[in-house]
């Protein structure tokens, strides 16, 4: 306008000249102010359309807010969570989205009056009226020159039920730490849930035991009444098979509409009462296992899918709670145990410094609590084992095993005691060691029994010498040194004319006898000889170290003192004598087998005359008892394939009552012609050769087919003592009672007493299991032997 004014006043004083001039200056000046204020649309354009595109691709709820705080725009996220529509919200006042004068209004203004931006909380309003919290962001920006407010609004009520399952359960972790019992623990968190959940119930159920129970320990919220009474299970049935039992069983959330859920019906009039119509059930898991389960009765609307999300992380959380509650009252109860515990504890720390001792240490050791605390176990210290000894155990414990043994300590008196120790460690979460916990359990007693027990099991009452399985020990030691060159013998004796002292003088005589012949036997031999009683009037000797030839003139001597010694007893005298058989020990040849060739050459001198020694030589055709024990071998197989064996049942009589009450089942063998063979006859050969498993199995089954066809008595079989070990022949009692419906009772087993000294623990662990079947059990040759 200026350039045409100057231009009009210097080209003409013509006023028609100055009216063109001054239209040509309007026309220029409208298309200059149109060129720019399209360049101006067209920048505000490109504004609102960034905005725009930034603004689309967010959840977060965004509006732009003009200077008279009205609503200019808004994003998709945004028309979708307050219920308007586009058209419905642009040019709305922004006070309508809010819920009061809450302080994202007054952001607002403070950005408009110049502040870069705001972070505030409030709370907004929905169309339909709901109010929800939201967390406000408010930035000053521009679209075109125009100030505006870019207001960011972030739902934040899941957050907010969040931050009050977080407070609720750092509450929970408390009340365990003060050691709240879990009733107490769990009405808490039901009241705190019926006030996160409104208009609903909260019930917390805890599995009980495995016989498909559910105790229903809390609830709160409305509609309690639906509970009275309730009976819920979590077994397949019926009242197992609703949200809750489901939700236990299977270990997987349950989600049911009440109204139309056919599990349901047994509850179902009672939740329409009460106006319930879903149901949530969540499964309260910790370390794998199912403790029970969160259930959430609710009205309509008070439960989505967020809602039942953070139900079942809460529930999670509960049943860790719920298990270290547990954990808690066990712990205590472990307490209680421990100090009440009859052996002693000891617990230490990853340096072996006592930290706690119950009151049984201190009746085993004499030291009390308060003098041990801090100390280590050093202070028991007997000096009985060697520094090697507690590294090789210290090394083991430290590294994380458990370490089991005996060692003798002292107590504070002075007095040694032999203990049996278990020391284990202690792992925390992180799996390091903090400690270390000791069990000890005084063994003086028990162990002087055992070595007594042993004893005897290994000797004979009578002469004090080795029996025969202490023998069977030696010899297989004897045999691996004959392997490594060193030689060695074994001699059998056998007392000739013992059956007449016996006879004529009765067996305290022969007891008598057989003392003195230990003695004579023993100060006949080197110190270093070894001296069994085989039983009856046998005896055998291992020399070691000695060649076949030595030994011979060594059994010769002892031949010769025998025929020497002199028996009086009453006024009489019996001469005696000693049938030797004897055999060299090589390292080829096993110790059952060496028994075999002593025992034939024994034959052979009782054959040749007795009182004589003969050596056990190979090729000689003189073993004719191992030949005859190979031959009745042979015959009981036969027998046990041809079923040449036969029972007969002998009746036991009550002294008491005279009536017959048992019976017990004897062996006897067929012979060729007819003739019943007695058992001493043949079963020595049977144990020899290991038959008699076979035997007793044969026996088993007779005597249950017997018992299966006559009702009304009760038979007795006769066990050895290698049918003990035998695992097949119980088995074979368990099906022959079982497939034949045998009662209780009817079946019943005898071993010797001289069998279950022999080996106790097998003999203890045979009553007992025949015991839980049923069967009775019966020590024979009672007060004969040990």
């Amino acid at each position: 306008i200026f350039l045409g004014d100057r231009l009009i006043q210097v080209a003409s004083q013509d006023p028609d000249v100055t009216r063109s001039l001054r239209i040509l200056e309007n026309v220029v000046f409208a298309l200059v102010t149109g060129l720019v204020v399209f360049a101006l649309f067209a920048w505000t354009l490109k504004s609102a359309a960034r905005y725009r595109a930034l603004a689309r691709g967010t959840r977060d709820l965004i509006f732009f807010v003009g200077h008279d705080r009205t609503i200019v725009d808004a994003n998709d996220a945004a028309i979708r969570a307050y219920g308007w529509s586009r058209n419905e919200l642009l040019g709305r006042s922004f006070k309508t989205l809010c819920a009061d004068e809450s302080i994202e209004l007054c952001a607002v203004e403070s950005v408009l009056a110049g502040c870069d931006s705001l972070l505030a909380e409030g709370m907004h309003r929905r169309r339909d009226g709901a109010v929800f919290p939201v967390e406000v962001s408010a930035t000053r920006g521009e679209i075109g020159q125009k100030p505006v407010v870019l207001i960011v609004a972030r739902d934040i009520s899941e957050r907010r039920r969040r931050e009050g399952f977080e407070k609720l359960l750092h509450d929970i972790d408390r009340a365990i730490l003060r050691g709240e019992p879990i009733d107490s623990i769990l009405a808490f968190v039901s009241k705190r849930l019926s006030a996160l959940f409104p208009d609903s119930l909260v019930q917390i159920s805890l599995k009980g035991d495995d016989d498909g129970t559910v105790n229903i320990r809390q609830f709160a919220g409305e509609g309690t009444d639906f509970l009275e009474g309730i009976q819920v299970r979590w077994d397949d049935t019926p009242e197992g098979r609703g949200p809750t039992g489901t939700a236990i069983r299977t270990g997987e959330i349950q989600f049911s509409r009440l109204d139309s859920d056919p599990d349901f019906m047994p509850w179902r009039a009672r939740a329409v009462a009460q106006g319930f119509k879903f149901a949530a059930a969540v499964p309260l898991v910790a370390h794998g296992r199912v403790l029970g389960a969160l259930t959430l009765f609710t009205r309509p609307g008070v439960l989505d899918e967020a809602g039942v999300a953070a139900l079942q992380g809460f529930a999670d959380q509960v049943a860790i709670s719920v298990h270290s509650a547990q954990a808690a009252e066990q712990l205590e109860l472990q307490r209680v145990a421990l100090e009440s515990a009859a052996n002693a504890v000891v617990v230490t720390d990853r340096a072996g410094a006592i930290r706690w001792v119950n009151p049984a240490f201190t009746k085993l050791t004499g030291w009390t609590a308060q003098e041990v605390f801090g100390k280590t176990p050093r202070i028991l210290k007997s000096g009985n084992h060697g520094d090697a000894f507690y590294r090789q155990m210290w090394a083991r414990v430290t590294a994380g095993e458990t370490w089991q043994g005996e060692m003798y300590n002292r107590k504070k008196d002075g007095g040694l005691y032999l203990e049996e120790q278990t020391i284990t460690p202690v792992r925390a979460a992180t799996g390091e060691i903090t400690h270390f916990v000791a069990i000890k359990l005084d063994i003086t007693e028990r162990k002087h029994q055992e070595e007594q027990i042993r004893y005897l099991a290994m000797h004979d009452a009578l002469t004090d010498l080795p029996n025969r399985r202490l023998l069977a020990e030696n010899l297989v030691r004897v045999v691996h040194q004959a392997r490594r060159g060193r030689p060695g013998a074994l001699m059998i004796l056998d007392v000739d004319n013992f059956k007449v002292v016996n006879d004529t003088l009765g067996h305290t005589a022969g007891d008598q006898l057989l003392k003195q012949l230990a003695e004579l036997i023993t100060n006949s031999l080197r110190p270093g000889d070894f001296i069994a009683r085989l039983g009856g009037d046998e005896f055998a000797i291992l020399v070691e170290g000695s060649e076949l030839d030595d030994a011979v003139a060594a059994a010769g001597r002892l031949r010769a003192a025998f025929e020497a010694f002199r028996f009086r007893f009453s006024g009489q005298q019996i001469d005696v004598g000693a049938s030797i058989g004897i055999t060299p020990v090589k390292g080829d040849i096993d110790a059952e087998t060496l028994m075999v060739q002593a025992d034939s050459a024994l034959y052979a001198a009782k054959e040749q005359g007795k009182n004589r020694v003969v050596a056990y030589q190979d090729g000689i055709d003189w073993n004719t008892r191992l030949i005859e024990a190979g031959q009745w071998a042979a015959r009981i197989r036969e027998a046990l394939r041809s079923g040449g064996l036969e029972l007969a049942y002998q009746p036991v009589v009550s002294l008491k009552t005279g009536r017959v009450d048992d019976y017990e089942a004897l062996v006897r063998l067929r012979g060729d012609d007819g003739e019943l063979i007695m058992p001493d006859q043949f079963l020595r050969a049977a144990e020899r050769f290991g038959l008699m498993p076979q035997i007793d199995r044969w026996v088993i089954e007779a005597v249950t087919d017997l018992l299966s066809r006559r009702e009304g008595f009760r038979v007795f079989v006769n066990l050895a003592a290698s049918s003990l070990a035998d695992e097949s022949l119980f088995d074979l009692i368990v099906h022959r009672l079982r497939d034949l419906g045998i009662g209780a009772g009817r079946l019943a087993f005898e071993i010797t007493e001289t069998t279950a000294i022999t080996d106790i623990a097998a003999a203890q662990n045979w009553i007992r299991r025949v015991k839980e079947l049923g069967c009775l059990f019966a020590l024979d040759d009672f007060g004969v032997g040990f």
